[in-house]
């Protein structure tokens, strides 16, 4: 599981902080960029859903993960032989969100299934995965400030090839030593179950107003930060801060989930994603985006954690990945690809009031984490109650 998310994360080391710059560098403006950014996210959706529930019935998810991984790849290098039309632009992005946005779901599922089982701490994993995403953003910032932006797509390939081979490497050993993480199912697994549980579809959508207030920062803040005169080395730098501090949570995300429950770390974690981009709303200084990068470990690497461990936990057993799945497609491919071009808009004729509008979708996902882990508790209380009547 470590190569897998390392392989994974060191492709998304080059794509958050250097796909908008070279697509900046081919001539493309700030809308069009967004909208770029977002057609990878709309095939997902349904993608997302379709492949992890064929996953959970039918088809062993690594061995699918490392396909997509592969198909991915040659579907990056496509963006760097093909002309830099806008149209020919969002075909490919189309294809390569299809393909390469469901290895996470699928990875991130087996993994929760082998950290339930104690077989990883899933906290652990994740955290070699930042540490890949800041390898390639600092070392990517050195070779494109060194080189030029034209190595983008082939960094971003070789690393999608990476994380393939790691998925078959690790679907040879566990079936060598019959680990499998759970006995599949071969009975057709119930989608509709997911909607008796209230609760988790509240998580989720309260995930995807967080997820959906960060589609400003993910999409122009690369391009901000240059505008204001900022080096792509130093952009790299940034993007590592932020990194680090996420890898930091993560390695004590399940000490703090053994102390608070998932729904308050998300109610507390989109406080702080407001209070991130109240932030970047008022100051370019260096301090400042410092300071606001050190908040990526609050603003995402503690909700996301959480919503892991509330999934784990609460999913139906016979639909896990699909769950993953839904999550993916609801609370990252919904808001990111209905969102970042809006985003794009909004940069470029709003600049000063882009960040408030982000801030205030974060508060949407304290109210509805909020109404969730009121569900939760008012749940378990009458559990309680019927327990002791019974008694």
């Amino acid at each position: 599981m470590y190569l897998i998310f390392f392989g994974f994360f060191a492709a998304e080391g080059i794509i958050y902080p250097f796909w908008p710059t070279w697509l900046d560098s081919l001539g493309f403006s700030a809308s069009q960029i967004g909208l770029l950014i977002a057609a990878a996210y709309w095939p997902q959706v349904f993608t997302g859903v379709f492949i992890t529930y064929v996953a959970d019935w039918r088809v062993d998810q690594l061995r699918l993960a490392a396909f997509l991984g592969f198909s991915a790849a040659f579907c990056t290098l496509l963006f760097y032989f093909m002309p830099a039309h806008l149209w020919i632009f969002v075909c490919l992005s189309i294809l390569f969100g299809g393909l390469w946005m469901v290895v996470l779901p699928l990875s991130e599922s087996y993994l929760l299934k082998r950290d339930k089982q104690a077989l990883q701490n899933y906290g652990w994993v994740r955290a070699v995965g930042s540490s890949a995403f800041i390898l390639t953003s600092t070392l990517g910032g050195l070779l494109f400030a060194h080189y030029s932006q034209s190595w983008v797509p082939i960094v971003i390939a070789a690393s999608m090839l990476f994380t393939a081979l790691a998925c078959l490497r690790l679907k040879r050993q566990v079936s060598k030593a019959h680990l499998q993480p759970i006995s599949r199912t071969i009975k057709r697994p119930d989608w509709k179950a997911l909607f008796a549980h209230k609760s988790l579809l509240i998580a989720i959508a309260a995930a995807s107003f967080i997820q959906l207030s960060h589609t400003l920062y993910f999409s122009t803040a690369s391009i901000g930060w240059g505008v204001k005169g900022y080096s792509s080395a130093s952009i790299g730098a940034f993007w590592s801060v932020a990194v680090m501090a996420e890898i930091t949570y993560f390695a004590l995300s399940n000490k703090v989930l053994s102390w608070c429950s998932p729904l308050s770390i998300v109610m507390f974690s989109s406080v702080c994603a407001a209070l991130r981009w109240a932030l970047f709303s008022n100051s370019d200084a260096v301090s400042v985006i410092l300071l606001g990068q050190c908040l990526h470990a609050l603003s995402f690497a503690a909700y996301h954690s959480a919503i892991m461990r509330f999934i784990r936990d609460h999913a139906p057993q016979d639909i896990q990945v699909f769950t993953q799945g839904v999550y993916y497609s609801l609370a990252v491919a919904l808001p990111m690809g209905l969102a970042t071009p809006f985003a794009g808009y909004l940069y470029e004729t709003r600049p000063q009031w882009s960040y408030y509008v982000m801030a205030l979708f974060a508060l949407i996902g304290t109210v509805l984490a909020f109404i969730a882990h009121q569900r939760m508790r008012s749940s378990t209380h009458d559990t309680t109650n019927v327990y002791s009547r019974l008694l």
